[in-house]
């Protein structure tokens, strides 16, 4: 399947939701901890380098928990890789077996 809008040719699409029988994919655990980590990591990261600029350093404190955040996602990220073939796999049988998508750029909607 071409993952392109038929009538502007856009890449910009989204299927429909098509009710409660549609399969879904399995995302697994080690995303669900990965992604609000990395956000958690930058958010450390950006207050330790404010702190060095207007300030005189980073606390101990700030910087440990920079560490341990940063281990945590290095820690989800291998858990991650190691679970991205199933992951790859499940996303494209819920990719193909959608029926009814949008454009997002001209609101064409159709099926499949």
């Amino acid at each position: 399947m071409q993952y392109r809008c038929p009538k502007c040719q856009s890449v910009k699409i989204m299927p429909v939701s098509q009710g409660a029988n549609s399969p879904r994919p399995n995302v697994p655990k080690s995303l669900v901890l990965l992604v609000p980590a990395i956000f958690i990591l930058l958010v450390l990261v950006l207050i330790s380098v404010g702190m060095w600029i207007f300030g005189h350093g980073a606390g101990q404190t700030l910087q440990i928990a920079t560490v341990a955040v940063f281990g945590v996602c290095v820690i989800a990220g291998v858990l991650f890789w190691r679970d991205l073939p199933d992951f790859k796999i499940s996303m494209q049988a819920f990719m193909q077996a959608q029926k009814h998508w949008k454009c997002r750029d001209c609101n064409h909607e159709w099926q499949n």
